[in-house]
This record gives structure tokens, sequence and C-alpha cells, in this order.
């Protein structure tokens, strides 16, 4: 179990799996193609960033639930301030949350399905 989590703070740190040294990203939304450190292609194949798109989407909309249902629950609170501060957070929090769903998926990815360094 400790390699899981190397592998998950690797994710989070957004560091390369395998050497845990080479970052993932060279600009905000722009991923390297291979870890400048050791060389692993980061995307194995087409489409390999559909899982992350998932992570995303279900931590994304669970901090979202999490927030607006109990203040929805409060009849103190207006509908406009829902709507205010649920709204934008639909489209931020993926954005925020882009960078480390990607390494999540590489890392857990990774520890289900192993690959060596490539050159």
């Amino acid at each position: 179990m400790g390699k899981f989590f190397e592998l998950l703070l690797r994710g989070l740190l957004l560091r390369c799996p395998v050497c845990g040294q080479g970052k993932l990203f060279k600009q905000p939304f722009k991923m390297n193609e291979r870890c400048p450190h050791c060389g692993l292609l980061f995307e194995r194949e087409e489409g390999y960033y559909t899982g992350s798109m998932a992570i995303n989407l279900v931590i994304s909309e669970f901090l979202i639930a999490a927030f607006t249902i109990p203040l929805a629950a409060n009849p103190a609170v207006p509908l406009n301030l829902l709507l205010l501060w649920g709204a934008p957070s639909t489209i931020i929090l993926p954005l925020l949350f882009f960078h480390h769903s990607r390494g999540l998926w590489l890392s857990m990815d990774h520890y289900l399905h192993p690959v060596e360094r490539q050159v």
C-alpha cells in the first residue's frame, strides 16, 4: 500500500510516476509528451486521459453538491446567492482541478498497469 500512496503523492505534486522528478506540465494546459527526467511517455494512447476527465467531473461536482445542498436546505439563504456562487463554481472547479486529475489518473494507471521507462 505504501507504493500506491507514493504514486498518488507524485500525481498530486504533478510529477512523473516512475521517477518522481520530471514535471508533467510545461505550460498551464500543455503537458510534456515525455518525462524530461526519465523519458516516460505520458500519453499511452489516443484518449488516454478520458479517465482523468471522469475523476475531475466527479470530484468537482461532489464538492459543489457538498456546499450547495446544505445551503439550499436552509430557507434563510436566498436562491440568488446560491446561483451566484453555484453556477460559476461548475466551471471554475474543473479548471482548477485539471492538472491534478491528470496527475492522479497517470499515477493510478501506472500503479495498475506499470510501464517501465521508454526512451
